[in-house]
C-alpha cells in the first residue's frame, strides 16, 4: 500500500491533487466507484471512519486493479482515529492506496507522518 499526504492550503489544489493521484493508482474511478471509499472536506473523521477504512481495505477489490481510501481533509483525523489507522500503515493491503489531503502536518501524529510520504 502507498500512504501519501498531499499537503495544500487551497482545497482545489488538494482535490486536483488527489484525483491526479488517484487516476494513476486506479485508472478513471468516479466516487461512486466500489472500490473507492471517499471522505469529502467536512466529513468529521473519528475512529468509527478509521475503522470503516480498515474494514474496506480488507476486502478484495471488485473491479479495478486496487482500493483507494482518499480523505479529502485528513486534518479532521481525531489522534484516536489516526492511532486506529497504525495498524493499516504498518501492515498494508496490497494493490491499495491512502491518500491524505491536509492544510498541514500540525495535527498530525509523528507515527502517521513516518509511515506516509508527505507531498506539499
Amino acid at each position: 500500500m502507498i500512504a501519501k499526504i498531499l499537503i495544500s492550503q487551497s482545497l482545489s489544489i488538494r482535490k486536483d491533487s488527489l484525483n491526479q493521484a488517484l487516476l494513476l493508482h486506479l485508472g478513471g474511478v468516479t466516487q461512486n466507484h466500489p472500490d473507492l471509499l471517499y471522505f469529502p472536506d467536512e466529513t468529521k473523521l473519528g475512529v468509527e471512519q478509521a475503522k470503516e477504512i480498515r474494514e474496506f481495505f480488507s476486502i478484495k477489490p471488485y473491479s479495478a486493479k486496487g482500493k483507494a481510501v482518499v480523505l479529502e481533509d485528513a486534518g479532521n483525523l481525531t489522534p484516536e482515529a489516526q492511532n486506529a489507522l497504525l495498524k493499516t500503515l504498518e501492515e498494508p493491503p496490497k494493490e491499495a492506496i491512502l491518500l491524505l489531503g491536509a492544510k498541514n502536518t500540525d495535527n498530525f501524529l509523528p507515527t502517521i507522518l513516518s509511515r506516509c510520504q508527505i507531498i506539499t
